[in-house]
Protein backbone atom coordinates (compact mmCIF):
# COMPACT_ATOMS: atom_id res chain seq x y z
CA UNK A 1 0.00 0.00 0.00
CA UNK A 2 2.62 2.81 1.44
CA UNK A 3 5.16 1.52 -1.81
CA UNK A 4 1.52 2.44 -4.19
CA UNK A 5 0.95 5.76 -2.28
CA UNK A 6 4.69 7.14 -2.57
CA UNK A 7 5.32 5.76 -6.45
CA UNK A 8 1.50 8.00 -7.12
CA UNK A 9 2.86 11.13 -4.86
CA UNK A 10 5.92 11.15 -6.80
CA UNK A 11 4.24 11.16 -10.25
CA UNK A 12 2.08 13.76 -9.13
CA UNK A 13 5.40 15.57 -8.57
CA UNK A 14 6.62 15.11 -11.96
CA UNK A 15 3.86 16.52 -13.18
CA UNK A 16 3.89 19.59 -11.75
CA UNK A 17 7.61 20.20 -12.42
CA UNK A 18 6.77 19.13 -16.18
CA UNK A 19 4.82 22.48 -16.89
CA UNK A 20 6.65 25.43 -15.67
CA UNK A 21 4.87 27.38 -17.46
CA UNK A 22 1.73 27.13 -15.56
CA UNK A 23 1.95 29.26 -11.93
CA UNK A 24 1.81 27.18 -8.82
CA UNK A 25 -1.49 29.50 -7.92
CA UNK A 26 -3.16 28.11 -11.09
CA UNK A 27 -1.72 24.46 -10.07
CA UNK A 28 -3.07 24.64 -6.76
CA UNK A 29 -6.52 25.82 -7.84
CA UNK A 30 -7.23 23.12 -10.36
CA UNK A 31 -5.75 20.15 -7.39
CA UNK A 32 -8.40 22.03 -4.94
CA UNK A 33 -11.09 21.63 -6.91
CA UNK A 34 -10.41 17.67 -8.10
CA UNK A 35 -10.22 17.36 -4.57
CA UNK A 36 -13.14 19.11 -3.31
CA UNK A 37 -15.54 17.20 -5.92
CA UNK A 38 -14.10 14.14 -4.46
CA UNK A 39 -14.40 15.42 -0.76
CA UNK A 40 -17.88 16.05 -1.71
CA UNK A 41 -18.64 12.67 -2.85
CA UNK A 42 -17.38 11.03 -0.10
CA UNK A 43 -19.28 13.17 2.60
CA UNK A 44 -22.21 12.84 0.90
CA UNK A 45 -21.99 8.70 0.71
CA UNK A 46 -21.18 8.59 4.13
CA UNK A 47 -23.65 10.70 5.27
CA UNK A 48 -20.61 12.77 7.08
CA UNK A 49 -22.06 16.32 8.04
CA UNK A 50 -19.67 18.84 5.72
CA UNK A 51 -18.87 21.62 8.45
CA UNK A 52 -17.63 19.68 10.93
CA UNK A 53 -16.99 20.72 14.81
CA UNK A 54 -13.73 23.17 15.55
CA UNK A 55 -14.39 25.18 12.40
CA UNK A 56 -11.51 27.88 13.86
CA UNK A 57 -8.85 25.19 14.07
CA UNK A 58 -10.52 23.58 10.84
CA UNK A 59 -9.99 27.12 8.97
CA UNK A 60 -6.43 27.04 10.42
CA UNK A 61 -5.48 24.22 9.04
CA UNK A 62 -6.71 25.03 5.58
CA UNK A 63 -4.74 28.42 5.59
CA UNK A 64 -1.37 26.56 6.47
CA UNK A 65 -1.84 23.61 4.21
CA UNK A 66 -2.69 26.24 1.23
CA UNK A 67 0.74 28.17 2.41
CA UNK A 68 2.64 24.50 2.45
CA UNK A 69 1.10 23.43 -1.01
CA UNK A 70 1.95 26.45 -2.65
CA UNK A 71 5.78 26.42 -1.03
CA UNK A 72 6.17 23.30 -2.15
CA UNK A 73 4.82 23.22 -5.77
CA UNK A 74 6.96 26.61 -5.84
CA UNK A 75 9.80 25.00 -4.75
CA UNK A 76 9.54 21.92 -7.44
CA UNK A 77 8.96 24.02 -9.71
CA UNK A 78 12.54 26.20 -9.17
CA UNK A 79 14.18 23.60 -7.42
CA UNK A 80 15.91 20.84 -9.19
CA UNK A 81 13.39 18.25 -8.12
CA UNK A 82 15.29 15.70 -5.55
CA UNK A 83 16.32 18.63 -3.89
CA UNK A 84 12.73 19.95 -3.49
CA UNK A 85 11.59 16.56 -2.21
CA UNK A 86 14.79 15.83 0.22
CA UNK A 87 14.30 19.12 1.58
CA UNK A 88 10.21 18.69 2.26
CA UNK A 89 11.25 15.38 4.01
CA UNK A 90 12.83 17.52 7.09
CA UNK A 91 8.67 17.64 8.29
CA UNK A 92 9.35 14.75 11.03
CA UNK A 93 11.69 17.10 12.43
CA UNK A 94 9.70 20.28 12.48
CA UNK A 95 7.26 18.50 13.77
CA UNK A 96 9.02 16.88 16.68
CA UNK A 97 10.21 20.99 17.74
CA UNK A 98 6.12 22.07 17.67
CA UNK A 99 5.31 18.82 20.18
CA UNK A 100 7.98 20.46 22.29
CA UNK A 101 6.97 23.47 22.25
CA UNK A 102 3.46 23.13 22.45
CA UNK A 103 2.45 19.73 23.84
CA UNK A 104 5.68 20.22 26.28
CA UNK A 105 6.89 16.48 24.91
CA UNK A 106 10.72 15.93 25.69
CA UNK A 107 13.50 15.87 23.12
CA UNK A 108 16.01 13.96 24.12
CA UNK A 109 20.15 15.48 23.83
CA UNK A 110 20.57 12.37 21.26
CA UNK A 111 17.23 13.75 19.61
CA UNK A 112 19.06 17.16 18.98
CA UNK A 113 21.92 15.56 17.55
CA UNK A 114 19.86 13.53 14.33
CA UNK A 115 18.05 17.36 13.87
CA UNK A 116 21.99 17.95 13.75
CA UNK A 117 22.61 15.49 11.42
CA UNK A 118 19.95 16.42 9.04
CA UNK A 119 20.24 20.04 9.23
CA UNK A 120 24.13 19.78 8.24
CA UNK A 121 22.94 17.94 5.54
CA UNK A 122 20.50 20.67 4.24
CA UNK A 123 23.74 23.03 4.51
CA UNK A 124 26.02 20.42 2.27
CA UNK A 125 22.60 21.04 -0.55
CA UNK A 126 22.92 24.49 -0.24
CA UNK A 127 26.04 25.39 0.13
CA UNK A 128 27.40 23.08 -2.96
CA UNK A 129 24.77 23.69 -5.66
CA UNK A 130 24.98 26.69 -7.46
CA UNK A 131 21.76 26.20 -8.83
CA UNK A 132 20.10 27.23 -5.35
CA UNK A 133 19.48 31.01 -4.63
CA UNK A 134 18.50 31.49 -1.03
CA UNK A 135 15.00 32.40 -1.97
CA UNK A 136 14.15 29.46 -3.20
CA UNK A 137 15.76 27.34 -0.59
CA UNK A 138 13.71 29.57 2.41
CA UNK A 139 10.66 28.55 0.33
CA UNK A 140 11.73 25.07 0.22
CA UNK A 141 11.83 24.99 4.22
CA UNK A 142 8.69 27.20 4.23
CA UNK A 143 7.16 24.16 2.96
CA UNK A 144 8.44 21.50 5.06
CA UNK A 145 7.92 23.98 8.33
CA UNK A 146 3.60 24.53 7.04
CA UNK A 147 3.56 20.90 6.86
CA UNK A 148 4.69 19.97 9.63
CA UNK A 149 1.98 22.47 11.17
CA UNK A 150 -0.32 21.20 8.95
CA UNK A 151 0.03 17.97 10.52
CA UNK A 152 0.93 19.11 14.15
CA UNK A 153 -2.93 20.52 13.65
CA UNK A 154 -4.84 17.72 11.99
CA UNK A 155 -3.32 16.17 15.37
CA UNK A 156 -5.53 18.23 17.58
CA UNK A 157 -8.38 18.26 15.24
CA UNK A 158 -8.75 14.29 15.20
CA UNK A 159 -10.04 14.60 18.86
CA UNK A 160 -12.87 16.48 17.35
CA UNK A 161 -13.38 16.13 13.85
CA UNK A 162 -14.21 13.16 11.35
CA UNK A 163 -10.85 13.47 9.11
CA UNK A 164 -12.93 13.25 5.80
CA UNK A 165 -14.16 16.53 7.15
CA UNK A 166 -10.22 17.73 8.04
CA UNK A 167 -9.49 16.51 4.52
CA UNK A 168 -12.51 18.60 2.96
CA UNK A 169 -11.03 21.80 4.49
CA UNK A 170 -7.88 22.12 2.95
CA UNK A 171 -8.89 22.71 -0.28
CA UNK A 172 -11.66 24.45 0.38
CA UNK A 173 -10.10 26.79 2.32
CA UNK A 174 -7.29 26.60 -0.36
CA UNK A 175 -9.83 27.86 -3.22
CA UNK A 176 -11.01 30.53 -1.29
CA UNK A 177 -7.68 31.59 -0.98
CA UNK A 178 -6.42 31.57 -4.88
CA UNK A 179 -9.41 31.03 -6.68
CA UNK A 180 -10.16 34.80 -7.23
CA UNK A 181 -6.71 35.55 -7.93
CA UNK A 182 -6.30 32.57 -10.35
CA UNK A 183 -9.80 33.76 -12.12
CA UNK A 184 -8.13 36.88 -12.72
CA UNK A 185 -4.99 35.98 -14.15
CA UNK A 186 -6.01 33.06 -16.00
CA UNK A 187 -3.27 31.29 -18.36
CA UNK A 188 -5.00 28.84 -20.48
CA UNK A 189 -3.32 25.63 -20.70
CA UNK A 190 -2.08 23.86 -23.44
CA UNK A 191 -3.35 20.01 -24.45
CA UNK A 192 -0.51 18.71 -22.77
CA UNK A 193 -0.80 21.16 -19.41
CA UNK A 194 -4.43 20.03 -19.28
CA UNK A 195 -3.54 16.69 -19.08
CA UNK A 196 -0.89 17.53 -16.15
CA UNK A 197 -3.09 19.10 -14.41
CA UNK A 198 -5.64 16.33 -14.53
CA UNK A 199 -2.93 13.77 -13.68
CA UNK A 200 -1.79 16.14 -10.67
CA UNK A 201 -5.22 15.78 -9.15
CA UNK A 202 -5.54 12.06 -9.91
CA UNK A 203 -2.47 10.79 -8.77
CA UNK A 204 -2.87 12.88 -5.66
CA UNK A 205 -5.84 11.58 -4.98
CA UNK A 206 -4.71 8.00 -5.58
CA UNK A 207 -1.77 8.76 -3.13
CA UNK A 208 -3.90 9.74 -0.28
CA UNK A 209 -6.39 6.65 -0.60
CA UNK A 210 -3.27 4.10 -0.78
CA UNK A 211 -1.55 6.22 2.32
CA UNK A 212 -4.37 6.10 4.48
CA UNK A 213 -4.74 2.34 4.12
CA UNK A 214 -1.29 1.87 4.36
CA UNK A 215 -1.64 3.42 8.56
CA UNK A 216 -4.20 1.83 8.72
CA UNK A 217 -3.29 -1.93 7.68
CA UNK A 218 0.66 -1.98 7.62
CA UNK A 219 3.10 -1.69 10.33
CA UNK A 220 4.64 2.04 10.85
CA UNK A 221 7.98 0.28 10.69
CA UNK A 222 7.40 -0.84 7.42
CA UNK A 223 5.64 2.52 6.39
CA UNK A 224 8.90 4.68 7.38
CA UNK A 225 11.15 1.94 5.95
CA UNK A 226 9.77 2.42 2.46
CA UNK A 227 8.66 6.25 2.78
CA UNK A 228 12.34 7.77 1.27
CA UNK A 229 11.81 5.88 -1.84
CA UNK A 230 10.51 9.26 -3.28
CA UNK A 231 13.90 10.42 -3.11
CA UNK A 232 15.21 7.81 -5.00
CA UNK A 233 12.08 8.21 -7.59
CA UNK A 234 12.76 12.55 -7.75
CA UNK A 235 16.69 11.70 -8.80
CA UNK A 236 15.41 9.27 -11.21
CA UNK A 237 13.08 11.55 -12.67
CA UNK A 238 15.55 14.77 -12.36
CA UNK A 239 17.68 12.54 -14.56
CA UNK A 240 15.58 10.99 -17.35
CA UNK A 241 13.26 14.01 -17.63
CA UNK A 242 15.08 17.24 -16.80
CA UNK A 243 18.56 16.50 -17.26
CA UNK A 244 19.61 17.42 -13.59
CA UNK A 245 22.74 15.48 -12.18
CA UNK A 246 24.01 15.99 -8.43
CA UNK A 247 27.94 16.36 -7.06
CA UNK A 248 29.04 14.11 -4.43
CA UNK A 249 28.42 16.83 -1.95
CA UNK A 250 24.69 17.17 -2.59
CA UNK A 251 24.11 13.37 -2.49
CA UNK A 252 26.04 13.72 1.34
CA UNK A 253 23.68 16.04 2.13
CA UNK A 254 20.57 13.87 1.48
CA UNK A 255 21.75 11.16 3.19
CA UNK A 256 22.72 13.48 5.71
CA UNK A 257 18.77 14.77 5.51
CA UNK A 258 17.45 10.73 5.66
CA UNK A 259 19.85 9.31 7.95
CA UNK A 260 19.10 11.97 10.83
CA UNK A 261 15.10 11.74 10.27
CA UNK A 262 15.12 7.58 10.25
CA UNK A 263 17.78 7.94 13.47
CA UNK A 264 15.29 10.16 15.04
CA UNK A 265 12.10 7.75 14.13
CA UNK A 266 13.97 4.58 14.87
CA UNK A 267 15.18 6.64 18.54
CA UNK A 268 10.99 7.34 19.24
CA UNK A 269 10.22 3.74 18.31
CA UNK A 270 12.94 2.25 20.53
CA UNK A 271 11.58 4.29 23.66
CA UNK A 272 8.13 3.71 23.13
CA UNK A 273 8.59 0.08 23.11
CA UNK A 274 10.14 0.26 26.61
CA UNK A 275 7.08 2.38 28.05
Amino acid sequence: MMFLSIVSFSLMHLCVKAIPNIPVHQIISFRSVFSILICIYTLQKNNIPFWGNNKPLLIIRGFVGALSLFCFFYSIQHLPLATAVTISNLIPLFALILAALFLKEKITRLQWLFFLVSFTGVLLIKGFDDRINLTDFVIALCAAVFTACAHFLVRKLRETDHSMVIIFYFPLVTILLVGPYTVMNWLTPTSFEWVMLLLIGLFTHIGQVYLTNAYAKEEISGITNIYYLGIILSLLYGYLFFDESYGLLSFVGMALIVGGILLNVYYKNVTANKV
